[in-house]
């Protein structure tokens, strides 16, 4: 991997977004089998991923290739048709290209394309993962004190906090960035996709690893047009955005964005709706045991002794694992209660919104909180990084 290495120079590029792609043979292997040698060296020529937007006449200008307009926005439009490039369009119509990130792009973008043959996604998806759970996840969730990732609370839990009026301190009241639904409401555009997580993991098992909704994947504004352009997403309007939530809710996944207040109007605007067996988030925070890897939401959950009828709902739903039953040791079966570990606990209000007795409240008692915009929080993300 030597630095004339079309892939060695492309990988810097990429190691120019916020999470980092170390310089592994995994990866190397990786982009062999995403870009051939002749894109992988065209494609270098772009900057930091998703910032540096060129169109096609700039971009010759500044790549001194002898490759004509034609010839360039001909290789283009394939890369983004594979979903290894991302573009969008100004207002005047005309399209700029930019480098996709590792993760979130790539990833999501390829596998949600199903541009390839099956045997070739197959392969990819195979050294994918390789390289997310040898290298990226314990780089990821473990390089910084400021996580890149946030957890948003069931809207359902919130609501619950919301409707019960106790009066709290200024510093303890829900804020409009714990709100999921105050999310949807600012957006403009919203688009709603096939989650690429679970895609990936029925490419790796051979067959469906959960049972959990696949329709759930939510961006919005120009990440939402990419993917509608692409036919990979359709545009939703507010009102079936929170229903699509309220799915996701009652099926146990959790919604996770990213660790920063200013939602859709920048890049990457998206919810992930996350399993711990498929999606990459909470496998990753798993994977590397930390559940501080992503950040948790200002709540905890609370469970009212006296509803509570064991019946052990919330032990099934926790994604972390966080929830026990401790089995009665005395006569009267006082002891015969329910707990939660609040060091794995991450806040998600799962446990809360899917109680059928409606035992568990989610409490506010931290007041974190995350930088107002994307830049503030990769700023911080690195400004933060322990290694």
């Amino acid at each position: 991997m030597s630095e004339t290495d079309p892939y060695e120079k492309l990988r810097r590029k990429l190691n120019l977004f916020t999470l980092r792609v170390p310089k592994t043979k995994t990866f190397h292997k990786l982009l062999e089998l995403l870009y051939t040698p002749e894109e992988a060296e065209i494609i270098s020529t772009f900057g930091m991923p998703y910032i540096d937007y060129m169109r096609v006449p700039w971009f010759i200008k500044k790549s001194k290739t002898e490759k004509s307009e034609e010839e360039i926005s001909e290789m283009f439009e394939n890369l983004v048709k594979r979903g290894v490039l991302f573009k969008r369009i100004d207002k005047k119509g005309r399209p700029s290209y930019a480098l996709a990130p590792y993760i979130p792009g790539i990833f999501e973008f390829y596998f949600m394309s199903k541009a390839e043959p099956p045997e070739k996604m197959k392969e990819v998806a195979h050294v994918l993962e390789d390289y997310f759970f040898d290298t990226f996840a314990p780089e990821t969730f473990n390089s910084s004190k400021y996580p890149f990732f946030r957890v948003l609370p069931a809207q359902k839990a919130v609501e619950k906090v919301i409707e019960l009026g106790e009066e709290v301190p200024t510093e303890f009241q829900v804020l409009p960035f714990e709100i999921v639904s105050q999310y949807i409401s600012s957006a403009r555009r919203i688009a709603v996709g096939i989650c690429p997580c679970r895609d990936h993991a029925e490419l790796i098992d051979g067959k469906s690893r959960c049972d959990k909704p696949r329709d759930v994947c939510m961006v919005f504004e120009a990440i939402a047009d990419y993917w509608v352009e692409k036919g990979i997403a359709r545009y939703v309007d507010h009102e079936e955005a929170m229903e699509v939530l309220r799915r996701a809710e009652d099926a146990g996944l959790v919604h996770s964005t990213t660790n920063n207040q200013l939602f859709g109007l920048e890049i990457p605007g998206m919810i992930c709706n996350c399993c711990p067996c498929c999606c990459f988030i909470l496998q990753g925070i798993l994977k590397v045991n930390r559940p501080r890897g992503i950040a948790q939401s200002n709540f905890d959950p609370v469970i009212d002794r006296e509803l509570c009828k064991i019946c052990k709902e919330c032990i099934d739903v926790c994604p972390m694992g966080a929830i026990f039953h401790h089995p009665p040791h005395k006569d009267d079966l006082s002891d015969n209660l329910i707990y939660v570990t609040l060091d794995k606990c991450i806040g998600c209000g799962l446990c809360a919104s899917n109680c059928p007795h409606n035992a568990i409240t989610m409490k506010k008692i931290r007041s974190q909180i995350p930088e107002e915009t994307a830049a503030g929080s990769s700023l911080r993300y690195l400004k933060e990084h322990i290694h």
